[in-house]
């Protein structure tokens, strides 16, 4: 027993002292090791970069990041082709409250493709089209009120969906209706409650919308006036309808802009269920994600896309000359 312990203690110590020895060297091996590696990291890196950047749809952001995007797409559009461009939005003001310059952008370069470009827009007309949509509906119901008051307020949209529905009042309008005096109620709430918080969320989301500045449209001053007018209101008068009725005349506004410099206008009817800007050689679209202020953004080249957003329009068209 006596030599088996000696034997291993002998082992064992013989082992130390060779790890000692290797130790250093090991660590430099490490080392050179480690750069090797990320020097081969840093080429499967760039080759993915690569094919990422050579697939025909590839991810770009979630808004409003890729509102950038959407200007590069319009800037290296040529302005000899014929092909039409094609926008569909929820909103004629896209991106505007988030990023005022970036919403310049767009409309300065709608303008000039319009002189020799058709281009046309499909967007929600009214306030009462607007409502219809998830898109603009929950963005705005997102932007204006608080996260945590938004379980309620589908609590208290189906609640009276349901009393609405007992009293046979038309389907069409009761969605409308529930969902206008819900937005009412928590919004009241909100503002009488929390007073410091709604000014900043006010400020916040109506102050990126526009700054004037030498040599614009006329129509960027006509929005800068709407939102001084309702920036300018006493705080414990604004409501939930204001915003809609502020989002109708900046509509408005940009309408009249547009056709002036002979964009074609779709009124939309129905849900939209993306937003999207081609240019018939690539086309930047975006679903909306869990929020719907949360757009998914994507740019691609796929030519079956492309037909797909022709043929949406042409249906769009057709069905809003059938409704006339």
């Amino acid at each position: 027993m006596g030599d088996l312990y000696t034997k291993m203690k002998a082992f064992f110590g013989a082992t130390y002292k060779l790890i000692a020895i290797l130790s250093p060297f090991g660590f430099i091996l490490s080392i050179v090791f480690f750069f090797g590696e990320a020097k081969n990291t840093e080429k499967l890196v760039d080759n993915l970069v690569g094919i990422e950047q050579s697939l025909s749809t590839r991810h770009i952001g979630i808004f409003p990041d890729y509102l950038d995007k959407i200007n590069e797409l319009l800037s290296e559009t040529s302005l000899s082709d014929t092909a039409r461009i094609v926008v569909f939005e929820d909103v004629l003001f896209y991106g505007a409250f988030y990023d005022g310059e970036a919403f310049k952008d767009v409309v300065e370069n709608l303008i000039k493709l319009s002189h020799s470009r058709k281009i046309v827009i499909a967007y929600y007309e009214s306030s009462s089209d607007m409502r219809r949509g998830r898109m603009f509906r929950e963005v705005i119901q997102e932007s204006w009120m608080r996260q945590s008051d938004l379980p309620h307020l589908r609590k208290t949209r189906l609640e009276l969906m349901d009393s609405l529905r007992k009293k046979d009042v038309d389907r069409q309008s009761v969605y409308r209706i529930s969902d206008s005096i819900a937005c009412e109620r928590l919004f009241a709430v909100y503002r009488d409650k929390d007073r410091a918080e709604f000014e900043k969320r006010i400020k916040k989301i109506l102050v990126p919308l526009y700054s004037e500045q030498e040599n614009d449209f006329p129509m960027f001053q006509q929005i800068d006036d709407i939102k001084q007018m309702y920036l300018n209101k006493p705080l414990n008068t604004i409501s939930f309808y204001d915003i809609y009725t502020m989002c109708q005349q900046i509509t408005d506004s940009v309408a009249t802009f547009y056709k002036a410099n002979k964009i074609q206008l779709v009124p939309l009817g129905n849900y939209l269920s993306m937003s999207c800007w081609s240019n018939g050689e690539k086309v930047l679209f975006a679903f909306p994600g869990r929020f719907a202020a949360d757009e998914i953004g994507f740019i691609s080249r796929d030519n079956a896309i492309l037909q797909y957003i022709n043929t949406m329009l042409d249906g769009v068209i057709n069905s809003s000359e059938d409704d006339s």
